[in-house]
């Protein structure tokens, strides 16, 4: 366990799925309309680790790749970034994941996905090493959604909350990817148990819980399982921001122009958690994340330079908020 006079090496890892996306060069409604494609590095942990560097902070990526090409672009582009790339592990026994994605300009993207290596992340000595020597550990529902890499991760986030590190979890659920497993649920409860921070979407919370529920209540549901602060991303209508103490905002977005809202939500997580490691309260870095994810909105592409910190400081300071509600802490 780490003591007070122990600095942590890493202000997080990520942990979970690397591979590459597909998205279509022009905008369509399905994948069927799409003719061309522009390849980028993906995965909701990957994207993270890469928009938590850009902002300065010194993460690593546990994940695997394929013994192919594919793999070893993954490894050099995210290199190149300054991430720390020793704990991508790699395979033969499956080539790296691929997934194809729609150019949308709002609603959620169409994807198909070729699984492959992402779900062969190893139980081994120098990742869990690592993990014990982070301040916050971060996954996905989507690398908890197969063996070996469920128990893998299931296992560092033991070791991080005997650590008193944070853990969050991104709730990117979707069936078509739990094909092993029938009470999805019970898996995602077991690991919420740990988790200290969560950003749903309303279609997460749909698919996860089932349509018709108020946000609030799909809010209420994650704190159930243990979590500390949901924020739940609702696209044009904003954001709602909730803890196990009782807060309750609402944030609403700027106006911007909307070029490709693919990754919007992770360039939200990396604004998020780089403010909460900064100090920052739940609501200042809500109102950052949300900076980020616009500027990532005006962006075709991921981002792929240092955004301008004091820019993002004015922007994420002029997004208004409403206090919906406020009950003591029992």
């Amino acid at each position: 366990m780490m003591t007070e006079s122990t600095q942590p090496e890493y202000d997080l890892i990520a942990l979970g799925e690397t591979l590459i996306d597909f998205i279509s060069s022009e905008e369509v409604d399905s994948l069927a309309q799409a003719d061309s494609y522009h390849r980028f590095v993906g995965g909701q942990p990957t994207n993270l680790t890469r928009n938590m560097a850009l902002l300065g902070n010194h993460v690593a990526l546990g994940a695997c790749v394929g013994d192919d090409y594919f793999g070893q672009y993954i490894i050099e582009q995210l290199d190149q970034l300054n991430i720390d790339v020793r704990y991508i592990q790699k395979t033969a026994k499956a080539p790296t994941t691929i997934v194809s994605v729609t150019r949308a300009r709002g609603g959620t993207p169409k994807f198909m996905i070729f699984r492959g290596a992402d779900a062969y992340i190893q139980r081994t000595s120098p990742l869990m090493d690592a993990v014990a020597r982070t301040r916050g550990v971060h996954t996905s529902a989507f690398a908890l959604s197969r063996e070996p890499a469920r128990s893998t991760i299931l296992q560092a986030l033991k070791i991080a909350r005997a650590n008193q590190s944070w853990v969050s979890l991104d709730p990117n659920y979707h069936p078509a990817i739990w094909s092993d497993i029938p009470d999805f649920l019970s898996l995602l409860e077991e690991a919420y148990q740990y988790v200290d921070i969560t950003k749903p979407s309303l279609d997460d919370c749909e698919r996860i819980f089932s349509p018709g529920l108020d946000p609030i209540e799909y809010a209420h549901q994650f704190i159930n399982w243990g979590a500390k602060i949901v924020i739940l991303t609702m696209g044009d209508k904003g954001v709602l921001l909730t803890t196990a103490a009782g807060d309750v905002y609402n944030m609403f977005s700027n106006p911007i122009s909307v070029s490709d809202v693919t990754g919007a939500g992770d360039s939200f997580w990396a604004g998020f958690l780089t403010s909460i490691l900064e100090g920052k309260s739940p609501l200042e870095a809500a109102q950052m994340g949300q900076a980020l994810a616009e500027v990532k909105i005006e962006t075709v592409g991921p981002l792929t330079i240092p955004p301008d910190r004091n820019f993002l400081t004015e922007r994420a300071q002029s997004i208004r908020y409403q206090v919906s509600q406020k009950t003591k802490q029992t």
